[in-house]
């Protein structure tokens, strides 16, 4: 981990992080005026966002559109999709690509639970 990763002052996180690759399909706007769609796959997720990693760069507080197949909520035909908008909260460079983490828009995510004290 470098320093650019590390919670400056006393942050706490409200939802454990779980690193997996979950498949997502995100859309949005870049930093350039693009539109953008892409389907890549999660590196942590929490029941309120997720970070992913992108060759697009984006700036902070752009609000994309997160779509999360078969992980939302349970119909008597199985599963729907999870879909939500997202704000993106953090962007960090690495290697070629930016790490972008972003913070769900008035959803949670029930597959994930909150961390307890």
């Amino acid at each position: 981990m470098d320093n650019s990763e590390i919670p400056a002052g006393n942050e706490r996180r409200a939802q454990r992080r779980v690193k997996t690759a979950i498949p997502i399909r995100v859309r949005g706007v870049d930093a350039k005026g693009m539109e953008f769609e892409v389907s890549t796959e999660t590196v942590e997720i929490s029941r309120r966002g997720l970070s992913f990693l992108t060759d697009r760069e984006l700036k902070t507080p752009a609000t994309l559109t997160v779509v999360i197949p078969g992980r939302g909520p349970y119909t008597g035909a199985g599963p729907i999709d999870f879909f939500s908008t997202a704000a993106v909260v953090r962007i960090l460079k690495e290697a070629e690509s930016y790490r972008l983490s972003l913070r769900f828009i008035g959803a949670t995510l029930n597959t994930y639970s909150a961390e307890t004290n």
